[in-house]
């Protein structure tokens, strides 16, 4: 990999829509979205949340939970020496823990790369029923897009996590998302489509980084994901963005060039005093009643 990739790697964004429950239909159509980005000399391609099963699983979570090491992974492990692949699946640990979990190949290689945190119990989600709580947040050092940190879904909702991404030096910030409309009053753009949006731009003009949102379509039983993938540049500002409501990809190039820019325009991400957030941070919990 050349300098120049590095710094300005070409990306794809996949908002697929997948088959509950079939990992081998849903294995299928990654190998073909990713078969057809090397072709078009793409550096990494990303998918949904729970891209390789599903979303609304329920108790089958724990049948078609799978190792990272898991043969049936393979031919993504052998595609990853191509192009860098980053996935959603259930995960299976070595403690026998059933996650919500992010996957990350390259150069023959599968890492679990995030588990997800922040487990929706509200509304319409029972996510804490059937998944573990992941107890994580660490980056991701890619050969071919650098340092990245990869959230899911309503870890967004939650700014320790990419504040914490960012200040491991992630320059990139994935989410990857199955987000269901929720129905509300009113015309024109959903209200949840608006708050996503709202909560990228503003991580990407806080942490001077670079934030891909990766959102499912489709349907499954009473959900309805929207999609409108994203990428939102270090000023805050919409590099590009899928349609709503239909299967398709986003092409962007990442040039880090423009985190360098942002950052020597306004250096308020890295004017932040770690030190003293940690320290007030452990005294609001020594304090802060539980409950």
């Amino acid at each position: 990999m050349t300098h120049t990739t590095m710094q300005r790697p070409r990306l794809r964004i996949v908002q697929s829509d997948c088959v509950l429950a079939n990992f081998e239909e849903n294995l299928a159509r990654h190998v073909h979205h990713i078969e057809n980005a090397i072709e078009g000399g793409l550096d990494a391609i990303a998918f949904p949340e729970l891209s390789l099963t599903g979303y609304n699983v329920q108790d089958a979570a724990q049948d078609i939970a799978m190792h990272i090491d898991d043969p049936a992974l393979d031919p993504l492990r052998e595609l990853s020496k191509k192009i860098s692949i980053i996935c959603g699946g259930i995960e299976l640990s070595d403690e026998y823990g059933v996650y919500n979990s992010a996957f990350f190949f390259e150069d023959g290689h599968a890492q679990s790369a995030h588990r997800k945190i922040y487990l929706p119990t509200y509304g319409m989600f029972e996510e804490l029923r059937y998944f573990s709580a992941g107890q994580e947040i660490e980056t991701v050092t890619s050969r071919r897009l650098g340092r990245i940190g990869i959230a899911i879904c309503e870890d967004f909702w939650h700014v320790s996590v990419p504040y914490l991404l960012a200040h491991q030096g992630a320059k990139l910030l994935f989410v990857l998302m199955s987000s269901p409309l929720r129905l509300s009053p009113g015309a024109g753009e959903p209200v949840i489509v608006q708050q996503w949006q709202t909560i990228m731009n503003t991580y990407a003009f806080l942490f001077s980084s670079y934030v891909a949102s990766v959102n499912r379509t489709g349907n499954e039983d009473s959900f309805t994901f929207w999609g409108k993938s994203s990428v939102t540049g270090p000023d805050g500002m919409s590099v590009g963005s899928a349609a709503m409501f239909r299967e398709e990809h986003l092409d962007v190039t990442i040039d880090y060039q423009n985190v360098k820019q942002a950052r020597l325009h306004s250096s308020h991400f890295l004017d932040e005093d770690l030190r003293l957030f940690a320290s007030e941070l452990n005294d609001v919990m020594v304090w802060r009643p539980q409950g």
